[in-house]
């Protein structure tokens, strides 16, 4: 019954949405060939926030941890923000297609976390207006996906958006900054106190978001707090 019905209705490549005649070798639900336009986060990069070097580097912070305060741990992306994933993201993020979270979500497999310990998992809040209006948290999603990977809980409502900012995409670095500066409020210290948490978002761009989530969880008494993307915005 299963191979009739799939000749009936033959799978697709969740990104480009062709017959799935060649399946990726590591996100089989791909086709073979938007798989090999994935660029693959790898060393060498920034230790702190996962920003990539070329090839041949050393390992070295990177300009902008050593301009900036950083109150996050740690920071890594699975893939690097192009092509064709950069259009499934900008479909399920602004054109609300949740079918695509479970594909996306496959790409946490990528990332062996076992040496961070962390003990929960935060999404990026959307602010209530922001949520009603899309009607889901793109990173509320995908890290209850990673969550299953790594048994691990999440945390939903730990943190909260209580100030309803500009679209970071239409900002400038500065701009960016400033823009999410007292944007976010811990709602339970309680529930983050001495904890090891892992935030979780779609893209880091120039991480200003997730840089103001760390200093408040760290205000609140977080012990720890790092940062995971699906993506990363840009190359050195």
């Amino acid at each position: 019954m299963p191979g009739f019905i799939s000749l009936l209705f033959p799978e697709k490549c969740a990104f480009c949405r062709t017959l799935l005649l060649t399946r990726g070798e590591e996100i089989p639900v791909l086709c073979l060939a938007c798989e090999k336009e994935i660029q693959w986060m790898v060393p060498p990069h920034c230790p702190r926030c996962g920003r990539p070097f070329p090839k041949g580097s050393t390992s070295h912070l990177c300009s902008d941890c050593l301009k900036q305060k950083l109150f996050f741990d740690w920071g890594r992306a699975v893939v690097l923000y192009q092509g064709v994933l950069a259009e499934a993201i900008r479909r399920f993020k602004y054109h609300g297609d949740i079918s695509l979270a479970g594909p996306l979500g496959l790409f946490w497999n990528r990332m062996n976390l076992e040496d961070l310990s962390f003990e929960a998992i935060l999404p990026v809040p959307l602010h209530p207006a922001r949520l009603r209006e899309r009607g889901f948290n793109q990173a509320l999603l995908l890290g209850k996906i990673l969550a299953k990977i790594h048994n691990k809980k999440v945390l939903p409502k730990a943190l909260r958006r209580i100030r309803n900012t500009i679209p970071q995409v239409q900002l400038d670095h500065s701009e960016r900054e400033r823009n999410v500066r007292g944007a976010f409020a811990v709602r339970e210290k309680q529930e983050i106190l001495d904890k090891r948490l892992l935030l979780v978002d779609d893209v880091f761009t120039t991480g200003a978001t997730v840089n103001e989530c760390a200093r408040v969880l760290k205000k609140s008494g977080a012990k720890e707090v790092f940062i995971l993307t699906l993506a990363r915005v840009g190359a050195a």
